[in-house]
């Protein structure tokens, strides 16, 4: 089954908004009930090209105040790569409460405008998907297990409620998610639409 395209205009490695109108295009089809619509399930391929155009311009709606000129990098099959320059003073606003250590925490250790860079590893199947971070590096400096897994549960977690330690269910109709360099292809079947509606009977 080839995957389907929905690039606006030839393949380009400039960030542009006919790019990220582009992704949007496929989210929507990634999300929209496929049978309603009546799409095809043929698999979707998003680039990086795409993702970080989408980031650059619609990034503002949704990332917090304080992230700026993210980025996602696929190496390949085991490797996933999200950086992005934290402004960690305006991150931190709205964090006074006494009682919040880990944000008292974080604001002694991290403080100023600094690239933040974390990559790890997406594993997929059965509908769900599982990221595991294997390395974070705050400017020049790699930050410690230790101090990553209190970050993401102590920070992250707490924050933004986002908990990396349980698997996530994927958008509608995905059963599995294929990485290769630059790219990331999503398959879909209508089985786990079945499967899906018979659990919520």
């Amino acid at each position: 089954m080839n995957p389907v395209s929905l690039d606006a205009g030839a393949s380009s490695t400039e960030l542009s908004p006919d790019a990220a109108r582009a992704l949007d295009a496929k989210l929507r089809s990634l999300t929209n009930p496929a049978t309603a619509q009546g799409q095809s399930f043929q698999p979707i391929v998003i680039s990086e090209w795409e993702a970080n155009s989408y980031l650059k311009y619609r990034g503002q709606e949704f990332l917090p105040k304080g992230v700026n000129d993210p980025e996602i990098h696929i190496a390949g099959p085991d490797s996933v790569t999200g950086e992005a320059l934290v402004d960690f003073g305006v991150l931190n606003q709205g964090s006074g409460d006494k009682n919040d250590w880990s944000a008292q925490m974080l604001g002694l250790i991290l403080s100023g405008k600094q690239r933040v860079s974390a990559t790890g590893k997406l594993v997929t199947g059965n509908g769900q998907g599982k990221v595991t971070i294997s390395s974070v590096t705050i400017g020049n400096t790699t930050v410690p297990q230790l101090l990553v897994d209190f970050l993401l549960q102590n920070y992250l977690q707490a924050r933004y409620k986002i908990d990396l330690s349980k698997p996530f269910e994927l958008p509608d109709h995905v059963t599995h998610i294929d990485l290769s360099s630059g790219r990331a292809t999503f398959f879909r079947s209508l089985d786990k639409a079945a499967r899906t509606s018979q659990l919520t009977k």
